[in-house]
């Protein structure tokens, strides 16, 4: 929410839209009181690049909010990704020079996401009651979710409560793209597995590797506040926790041990690979916090500060310091300049390889879970037209380092990559 001239007195419900983003299905569910006669259009094209030939990503974003009445407003939504480049597959120690390497998947990856949502929203007196459906699909992933949420004012309108709920219902698999007894490009050859009696399952034109992936479900709460300070400032304070239960691996991704453990897939000159395996459940808590304060003798600016833990109990923990500052200039352009900090610690399983088996039987070397710290920044650009569209433009950048991090545990600088992210939208409302 940007505090400027035309938000000067403060509407706090529509500072916790934000907070909704964080709950499975929810993408921006919930609308302010007083908004619902307005009908908006949105469109949205972003491009992500990462560094080093990996993942290379293009979103098509487009979503309608349609009153029904003063009282009832629909939203619509759908989103396509089309991924592409490669990813890290399993790391390992050279066996001449000791140094940890890494193994990419195949740089001709192209996958594509295509996801639906349908929401409403029930504006009351004193709050709002909202409750959405969506779906996700891939070649190798089904999500199915839903969630509710509400919001209540109090306090002349100066304090928002909101309470939500979500859940969702995926299966994961891995395929490939070519047979699996031909053993070219990225595909496994079933002489590589003695005794394993591979059998292709054909979907989509791609083979479905056997005995990998499952189900998972996820349990997500939500409970925020907002208050009001005065005219120019807010402060709003948000609690989730999530339970995800079911097949939390990655199916894609492999790790690297010693011979010790005689368990593993096929033999590696000086070690063996397996499957990546993590626990079948997770707990996570977030804490997020946010300051926003308005400028009147700086053109209505605003100026955003929030900062975000996390903990969860695979031994993850985080920190997030963001900072942006809304900037309207002249003419109905503004300008919006932000950065960040991340720093988080690895999982308790987590290692790029291991020198020894696991008593628990968990292993991962994903990037994801180990210890790193990122700095980010990007500005944001948009132009309001017409009174009725506001067309916006944004460049991001990021760097992650595995020594920038402020936290202990285990990572690589075989890790380390940068991205960017570069983006345009239109929003037409009348």
């Amino acid at each position: 929410m940007a505090v400027t001239k035309k938000t000067k007195n403060v509407n706090a419900l529509k500072a916790l839209t934000l907070a909704t983003l964080a709950l499975p299905g929810i993408s921006g569910s919930a609308f302010a009181a007083g908004e619902a006669e307005y009908f908006d259009a949105n469109t949205l094209f972003s491009r992500y690049s990462e560094s080093g030939n990996r993942m290379k990503i293009e979103v098509y974003q487009a979503t309608a909010n349609i009153p029904i009445n003063d009282k009832f407003k629909l939203k619509v939504n759908g989103v396509k990704d089309v991924i592409s480049g490669a990813s890290p597959i399993y790391y390992y120690r050279d066996g001449n020079t000791g140094q940890t390497k890494m193994q990419k998947s195949a740089a001709s990856i192209k996958e594509v996401r295509d996801s639906q949502e349908l929401a409403g929203t029930y504006t009351y007196q004193g709050g709002t009651l909202g409750l959405g459906v969506a779906r996700s699909s891939e070649h190798d992933y089904d999500s199915n979710s839903f969630n509710i949420d509400s919001r209540n004012e109090f306090n002349n309108k100066r304090t928002v409560l909101a309470t939500g709920y979500g859940f969702s219902s995926d299966q994961v698999w891995a395929v490939d793209h070519c047979h699996p007894e031909k053993a070219v490009n990225n595909c496994i050859n079933p002489a590589d597995f003695p005794g394993m009696n591979l059998v292709p399952q054909m979907t989509d034109g791609m083979y479905k590797r056997p005995g990998v992936g499952g189900d998972k479900t996820t349990h997500q709460w939500l409970l925020g506040a907002t208050q009001i300070i005065n005219k120019d400032a807010l402060v709003q304070t948000n609690l989730t926790y999530t339970r995800n239960d079911g097949y939390l691996s990655d199916p894609y991704k492999e790790v690297w041990v010693p011979w010790d453990d005689k368990t593993w897939l096929p033999p590696h000159s000086y070690g063996h690979f397996r499957h990546d395996t993590r626990p079948d459940s997770r707990d996570q808590f977030a804490f997020l916090t946010r300051y926003v304060q308005h400028f009147g003798v700086l053109n209505s600016a605003a100026m955003h500060l929030d900062y975000r833990l996390y903990v969860d109990n695979w031994g993850v923990n985080a920190h997030t310091f963001e900072f942006a500052w809304v900037q309207p200039i002249y003419a109905g352009w503004e300008i919006t300049p932000r950065a960040r900090y991340y720093s988080q610690g690895s999982a308790d399983f987590y290692q790029p390889f291991f020198d020894a088996p696991r008593a628990d039987g968990y292993y991962s070397s994903d990037y994801r879970l180990a210890s790193f710290g990122a700095y980010g920044g990007g500005v944001q650009l948009s132009k309001e037209v017409f009174n009725h569209a506001n067309l916006g433009f944004g460049i991001d950048f990021y760097e992650r380092q595995q020594n920038y991090t402020m936290h202990g545990g285990k990572g690589s600088s075989v890790d380390d990559y940068s991205f960017s992210l570069f983006s345009a939208k239109v929003n037409v409302k009348f």
